[in-house]
C-alpha cells in the first residue's frame, strides 16, 4: 500500500483510488467519481508494470519455491519495506508524518470504500502499518497476518526469515526497479492530466 499511496502523487482522488484499487471489481469502478476511477486505473497500471518488470520477476523467482502463487504478494510487501526504510530519499515528509497525513486523508472517505478496503484502513491506522513497514519485524507481522487469511497454504508467515536471509539481494532489486516505477507512474499521472 505504501508504494501505491506514494506513486499516486498529491491528488486526493488518485490516492483514494490507489488505496481501494485491489477492492474495486466489475461495475463498482463505473460508480466511482471519474478522478477516483483514474486512481484505480493508475493502481492497476502500476501492478501490471510491476508484475512484468524483469527485476521484479527476478525477486519473485528467488522466492517462488517457498511462497508459490503468493511470491508476487511477498515481493510487493518487501519492496514497500525498502521504500519505508528509505522514505526520506523519496519524500520531504518523514514517514511517520506521511502516514498520519494519509490516515487523515483516507479517513475522510473511508465510509465510501469497499468493505475490504475499510477493514484494511482500520487495521492500518490501529497498527501504524505504514511506519511498521520500515522494520523487518513489521513486514514479518503484516505477512504473517496475511497468511492467516489466505485460502491456500502460503508460507507467508516465513517471509521475515526470507527477507533477512536475502536482504541485500531484495534491496538491490528494489534499487534497480523503483526509479523506473517512479518514472512510469509519473508518466501515467501526466497522461491522465495529473501532476
Amino acid at each position: 500500500y505504501l508504494a501505491h499511496l506514494y506513486l499516486a502523487g498529491p491528488s486526493t482522488d488518485l490516492i483514494t483510488g490507489g488505496f481501494i484499487g485491489d477492492s474495486v471489481r466489475g461495475t463498482v469502478l463505473e460508480q466511482l467519481p471519474p478522478t477516483v476511477q483514474h486512481g484505480v486505473l493508475l493502481h492497476r497500471a502500476i501492478d501490471r508494470f510491476t508484475d512484468h518488470h524483469p527485476v521484479v520477476r527476478g525477486s519473485v523467482a528467488r522466492m517462488r519455491q517457498r511462497f508459490g502463487r503468493y511470491a508476487t504478494v511477498v515481493a510487493d510487501v518487501f519492496y514497500d519495506h525498502f521504500l519505508a526504510r528509505d522514505f526520506s530519499h523519496y519524500h520531504d515528509q518523514p514517514l511517520g508524518d506521511y502516514a498520519t497525513a494519509m490516515a487523515a486523508l483516507l479517513g475522510k472517505h473511508v465510509d465510501t470504500f469497499p468493505e475490504r478496503s475499510r477493514r484494511f484502513y482500520r487495521y492500518m491506522v490501529a497498527n501504524n502499518v505504514l511506519v511498521s513497514y520500515a522494520n523487518v519485524s513489521g513486514i514479518a507481522e503484516v505477512l504473517a497476518r496475511m497468511a492467516e487469511r489466505t485460502r491456500f497454504v502460503s508460507h507467508m508467515d516465513q517471509a521475515g526469515e526470507e527477507l533477512q536471509h536475502h536482504y541485500t539481494d531484495y534491496d538491490a532489486d528494489f534499487g534497480l526497479f523503483f526509479p523506473e516505477l517512479c518514472k512510469f507512474a509519473n508518466a501515467e499521472r501526466a497522461m491522465r492530466g495529473f501532476e
